[in-house]
């Protein structure tokens, strides 16, 4: 009788105990995980701002891509003397995302990706800011050039993709991947409808 009452409580134990592991395993699991939201720069388009539209409407925020912008003015100056620019500003958490140009008629003349970009804004290629610049040089076949203030560029239809001078194993435009360090990333992409603005 005693042997039968072991196996009886041992089953019972056996069957409570799958029973158990069953909830365990079908309960929710709880994450926190965000998602991060991420933007196409396509057709001069980004978000609200249109390159070639006049700079009205544009929302104060826009969730996901900037919490707020700033008017700002640049001086600029070559061989032929001095003008200002006007363009603004877009952040978000602080971090400089994006800025935008205008001409004197408020319309939109180009977009500029910053380093606050890099991880929500890329274009129709998949490139964006931090995008490791040996990479861009041999997925993608441009025209390279140089900046006198330090910068080395390429030029594909309307996206201009800037990299530092510093960034290259010599101070020649590169014409193949190994002149730009290992470790050399885009650091700045414009689109621009004229193309003189990327310059």
């Amino acid at each position: 009788m005693k042997k039968y009452l072991f196996l009886f409580f041992l089953l019972t134990g056996a069957v409570l105990l799958h029973a158990q592991t069953q909830r365990t395993q079908v309960q929710p699991r709880s994450t926190t995980q965000s998602t991060v939201k991420t933007f196409t720069l396509s057709n001069g388009k980004l978000g609200p701002v249109q390159v070639g539209a006049k700079f009205a409407n544009i929302p104060a925020a826009y969730a996901g891509l900037y919490d707020k912008y700033t008017k700002k003015t640049q001086t600029m100056e070559d061989m032929d003397g001095e003008w200002t620019v006007v363009y603004y500003q877009f952040t978000k958490a602080g971090k400089n995302v994006f800025r935008i140009d205008i001409d004197d008629n408020r319309v939109i003349t180009s977009i500029t990706l910053q380093a606050g970009s890099a991880s929500i804004v890329k274009t129709p290629d998949g490139f964006y800011v931090g995008y490791p610049a040996r990479t861009l040089f041999t997925k993608k076949r441009m025209e390279w050039n140089t900046y006198y203030d330090g910068e080395v560029f390429g030029i594909s239809g309307h996206y201009t993709f800037k990299v530092s001078s510093n960034d290259l194993i010599n101070t020649d435009v590169p014409q193949n991947a190994n002149q730009f360090k290992s470790t050399a990333k885009v650091s700045s992409i414009i689109y621009s409808n004229y193309m003189e603005d990327s310059y």
